[in-house]
């Protein structure tokens, strides 16, 4: 209950009533006129904890093939709304679980998805089993599977992979700009048919390689009888289809890794290279060179991305 001062009480009931003064001094239970808010009412209502972050191998049909991949979930996954989605890829001989566990992208606060390519190989590298349409027909069914289970958001879809897996995912920014927000290519294998006929629409870039990749040279070559572009080739493609302007001055992140990058891009464009760097995951779980720190791809990709961490699964 509010007191209203005697000399307002007394003012109002002169003006509105031509005097009043039995009111005086007395309380009033409610004032002539207020302008005070009335109380909020809460709007209560129950919501549910949020699911523990976990995995599952899922199958799914696409390009007229059985396709499993592993998905992989962060805390609230069944309650958040507009989660970002990573798709990864294995190298040529390996399979989702590997370059799971060699990754570590668990560690990302977002869907992961690890796919599996056909007997262990992804399109359009010399020795894939499937098409290109096939590995895209894959690709395209598991991102409707995921936008129907959850809430993603469209506007954070990435893809990373690992040797013939980054020419996969370079591959993917090349076919379907329109899905993807940024690919990230480790020790990628980019054999001629990965840009053939690559879409001109910019894409956010980060790849990773290092000097002494014996498998797929920093400096191009040939394997299965295919030839495969340097990395050198590969990044002024990649700076004349995101209209970049010019390479910035090299910046030495670490003792044995140099960053490369580019001005005035429409879409972001990044190396790192890696000196004396073997063909692995660099600092992930296959990697025993010691070139780099634990977990150094992984913790820049997801940075390039501008994505946090989240429980690990």
């Amino acid at each position: 209950m509010r007191k209203v001062p005697t000399l307002a009480a007394a003012g109002v009931c002169a003006l509105l009533l031509g005097g009043c003064s039995s009111l005086a001094g007395s309380d009033l239970n409610e004032p002539l006129v207020t302008t005070r808010a009335l109380p909020a009412i809460d709007d209560i209502r129950e919501v549910d904890p949020w699911s523990a972050p976990s995995s599952e191998t899922r199958h799914i049909n696409a390009g007229g093939l059985k396709r499993d991949y592993i998905l992989s979930l962060p805390a609230g996954a069944d309650q958040r709304d507009r989660l970002p989605v990573i798709l990864v890829f294995h190298g040529y001989g390996e399979d989702a679980e590997s370059v799971r566990r060699n990754s570590g992208l668990d560690e990302a606060d977002a869907i992961v998805a690890y796919l599996d390519g056909e007997k262990k190989a992804w399109a359009p590298a010399p020795y894939a089993k499937t098409s290109g349409e096939q590995d895209l027909d894959f690709v395209d069914a598991v991102l409707d599977e995921l936008g129907r289970d959850f809430s993603i958001d469209r506007s954070r879809v990435f893809a990373a992979g690992f040797s013939n897996g980054g020419g996969f995912a370079a591959y993917l920014g090349c076919q379907r700009p329109q899905e993807f927000t940024g690919i990230a290519t480790v020790a990628g294998a980019y054999y001629h048919r990965v840009s053939e006929g690559c879409s001109q629409i910019p894409m956010k870039h980060v790849d990773f390689h290092g000097t002494d990749d014996d498998i797929i040279s920093y400096d191009g070559g040939r394997r299965h009888k295919t030839a495969y572009n340097s990395v050198d080739e590969m990044l002024t493609d990649a700076a004349e289809r995101n209209h970049c302007d010019a390479r910035e001055e090299d910046i030495d992140v670490e003792d044995n890794v140099r960053l490369e990058h580019w001005a005035g891009c429409d879409a972001e464009l990044a190396h790192y290279r890696i000196e004396h760097g073997p063909h692995v995951w660099p600092g992930g779980g296959n990697d025993s060179s010691k070139t780099v720190d634990q977990g150094f791809a992984t913790d820049k990709i997801l940075e390039f991305f501008r994505l946090g961490k989240g429980s690990k699964r």
